[in-house]
């Protein structure tokens, strides 16, 4: 295994879990937040009352027994500190400027705002930090995004990042690492560059982030979690390192002007959907790849929408406030002055539902001792306990089938807001201006207004409410199910579970969509399962079923051939986009398909296939196109693993393709990565001991609490178990060099996960979401 290692590195982590067990209870801070109902807490008793949607509550109730049983700090529904889990760690300091932070939820890329190295991952990721602390990751490519000059009025970090995705594409950091440049950046707040930093998973990138500057060290300053003393001394001039080198090389590199930026809103069913609060919709007609201008008229057809039509003129049902992206304290200003600007009397418009939610219990608090609850409920908003809510669609809060939204959530997939929900991401002042208006709305008419007659917002400091104690973690009310030394687990060359790939033939079917996302692949509904089995009527549910009559449609998987198909052709690209879920490749596999072909795949769908023992194989769209030819004509392909070639019938000539080598020797073997990783106990725990001594600060409770057990790898018999709601955050971390690969000064050193020793010692927050 020596060669086919070279590229990797194993990431020692700490992580939070929100519902399920972990082997460093010192490393561990827990919460509840997707499945969670964001309505009032008051009469609150038990989550057994509270939950009514069986499968969350049976996931929170889990929850809660795990923690108990190992001991682990958990912000639960009574606890003020609870809310979404890119909220919290950084409103706790428990995300700093150095770190590699992975979780089971893709939009982890949030932490990269503080100049960490954050990225989401799969399922079975999932179990290998949880059994091993470890992680094994492939060097990225590295991307600089610019953006210098000066912004216009109204347009925010929302409308920033919203305007790259449209330039760049959703697919346009696919396996790149962005760091984000210039005079706007630096200008903005630790709020808004996590805005940003939310939205790099949307643009296809693995990670967003941005260089910690004077700006992230005063935000994370006297937080609960953050270092303190000497500690904070130490920590603060080693942040200071974290830049890119002048000169330094960049893979990928876009320049964008600010005074381009006006308020934008996304029109379609992808963030790359894009246009200008002044804009049209756009026309098919005028859109020559044959490909882009199907999932444009698919779109418009989802979407209710004609060609040309204004947007101020299309009509909505519901405002959403709230999310991972727009749910801090300055997004809830933000909105609050347009709501003020519309003068003492407004009312939410009637033909609208506008909702607020605050992204922890901290914010929700932190916001009505400024009154913004005042205003916001004296116009007619719903506000609301905080958690995910209408962003996902995974609790009470959803759109009805046809049901129109403004959204300051992340993703406007097909039915993400619930089953036939219509999505247009904005900002948060642009929601409150359509909440208002009741309907899509040009912020800048707000703007500039007299407030002298009206209220004024007040301003509190968030530290008035980071007053809870920082407590060590609880002791575990009973032992933790047999945990075992690494030395006392099966040997590595006994059977993994994983199956091996080798060739595989059959039929294939053809598909011509670009940017096939993962609520597309499985949609919501069937997520709460904790099993990998039992997904394959799930597989594309909302295309191969009829919403109204409940019939299967002419979808291409429910018709003869190929609803036996092993192999899926995509003409279009950036395959697998969206989520970090693993679901999306568990429901391909139990259908049957074990290969994806297509121009090109989300990274994390990609290497989450991978884990599954099946294969995702890049070609041309070119070439992609001639084997849906041959698909479409009911003829079998062949995809060799081994040769890397797929064959055609009929005497064609067989078309190559690459696959990482590491990769391919794992599907090969059915090789596991957790039996590989413990081939480096020794190495691991080595490297721990050294990194305690440079950064104290990443040890257990962010150093102040760390356990006296073992420190060796050990694996409990629940880490089998699949990750189902909420969180984790998680942390501590060493990173192992085997060799060092050329290192790109870029990313300042941290990239560390990929580069080197000396980039260790990080600390990782793992938020567990399946």
């Amino acid at each position: 295994m020596s060669r086919p290692c070279r590229t990797r590195r194993h990431i020692r982590s700490r992580h939070l879990v929100h519902e399920r067990p972990v082997r460093r209870p010192d490393c561990t801070l827990a919460t509840v937040d997707h499945n969670v109902p964001t309505e009032s807490r008051k009469k609150f008793s038990s989550i057994q009352a509270f939950i009514k949607e069986p499968d969350s509550r049976a996931q929170c109730i889990a929850l809660e027994d795990n923690v108990k049983e190992f001991g682990l700090t958990y912000f639960g529904m009574t606890d003020r500190r609870q809310g979404i889990v890119h909220i919290i760690g950084p409103e706790q300091g428990f995300t700093l400027p150095g770190i590699t932070c992975v979780c089971g939820d893709s939009h982890t890329s949030t932490h990269g705002a503080f100049g960490s190295l954050a990225f989401g991952i799969g399922t079975s990721e999932v179990e290998h930090v949880l059994a091993t602390q470890t992680l094994l990751q492939k060097k990225a490519k590295n991307m600089r995004i610019i953006v210098d000059g000066e912004l216009h009025e109204g347009v925010t970090s929302k409308d920033v990042i919203l305007y790259i995705i449209g330039i760049i594409g959703t697919a346009g950091g696919t396996g790149c690492v962005i760091e984000y440049g210039g005079s706007v950046f630096r200008g903005f707040s630790m709020e808004a560059r996590m805005s940003v930093c939310n939205m790099s998973i949307e643009a296809g990138a693995r990670a967003g982030m941005i260089a910690p500057d004077e700006v992230t060290f005063n935000y994370l300053r006297n937080r609960p979690l953050a270092p303190k003393g000497e500690v904070w001394d130490r920590s603060l001039a080693y942040w200071k390192t974290l830049h890119s080198d002048e000169g330094a090389y960049f893979d990928v590199e876009v320049n964008i002007r600010a005074e381009d930026i006006i308020p934008t809103v996304t029109w379609g069913t992808s963030p790359q959907d894009v246009v200008p609060i002044t804009g049209v919709v756009p026309d098919p007609a005028l859109i020559a790849d044959p490909v882009r201008r199907s999932s444009v008229e698919r779109s418009l057809k989802y979407m209710g929408l004609t060609p040309n039509t204004r947007i101020e003129d299309i009509v909505l049902d519901k405002v959403f406030i709230g999310s991972c992206t727009n749910s801090r304290i300055e997004d809830l200003r933000s909105a609050a002055k347009i709501v003020l600007a519309a003068g003492p009397e407004a009312k939410v418009a009637p033909n609208v539902q506008a909702m607020v939610v605050p992204g922890s219990g901290l914010i929700k608090q932190h916001a009505e001792v400024e009154g913004l609850d005042v205003i916001f409920k004296r116009a007619g908003f719903d506000w609301r306990e905080a958690g995910c809510s209408m962003c996902l669609g995974m609790n009470p809060d959803q759109l009805s089938p046809g049901e129109r939204c403004a959204s300051t959530s992340n993703r406007n997939f097909e039915g993400r807001q619930g089953a036939g929900g219509r999505t247009h991401l904005v900002s948060p002042a642009m929601a409150a201006a359509a909440a208002m208006k009741g309907r899509l709305t040009d912020v800048r008419k707000f703007l500039g207004l007299d407030l002298s007659s009206g209220d004024k917002l007040k301003v509190a400091s968030v530290f008035d409410f980071l007053t809870d104690p920082v407590l060590a973690p609880p002791e575990p009310e009973k032992p933790a199910h047999n945990q075992a030394s690494l030395r006392e687990l099966p040997p590595t060359e006994t059977s993994s579970g994983v199956a091996r790939f080798t060739t595989v033939s059959g039929i294939a079917a053809p598909l011509h969509m670009e940017n096939v996302d993962t609520d597309m692949i499985i949609p919501k509904q069937f997520l709460k399962t904790l099993k990998r089995s039992g997904l394959a009527n799930a597989l594309f549910y909302t295309l191969r079923k009829d919403p109204h009559t409940g019939q299967d449609t002419d979808f291409v998987l429910n018709r003869a051939p190929y609803n036996r198909a092993k192999i899926l052709v995509c003409t279009g690209k950036n395959f697998g986009c969206g989520s970090s879920r693993e679901h999306a490749p568990w429901s391909l596999n139990d259908f049957g398909i074990r290969c994806i072909i297509a121009p090109s795949f989300a990274d994390i769908f990609r290497n989450n296939t991978m884990q599954n023992g099946m294969l995702p194989v890049a070609l041309s769209e070119e070439e992609c196109r001639a084997l849906a030819e041959d698909a479409e004509a009911g003829l079998e392909l062949e995809v060799d693993l081994e040769k890397q070639e797929v064959r055609r019938p009929n005497g064609k000539p067989a078309i190559p393709f690459t696959t990482d080598p590491f990769r391919r020797h794992c599907l090969l073997n059915g090789l596991d990565d957790i039996a590989l990783t413990f081939q480096k106990v020794e190495a691991v725990e080595k490297f721990e001991q050294r990194r305690s001594e440079l950064w104290p600060w990443l040890d257990g409770f962010v150093g102040q609490y760390m356990h006296t057990h073992a420190v060796g790898i050990k694996r409990s018999n629940h880490v089998v178990v699949v990750v189902v709601v909420v969180i984790v955050v998680a942390v501590t971390i060493t990173i192992i060099a085997v060799d060092r690969p050329r290192v790109n000064n870029s990313c300042w050193r941290i990239i560390g996960v990929f580069s080197a020793c000396r980039a260790a010692g990080h600390k990782l927050i793992l938020f567990l979401f399946a």
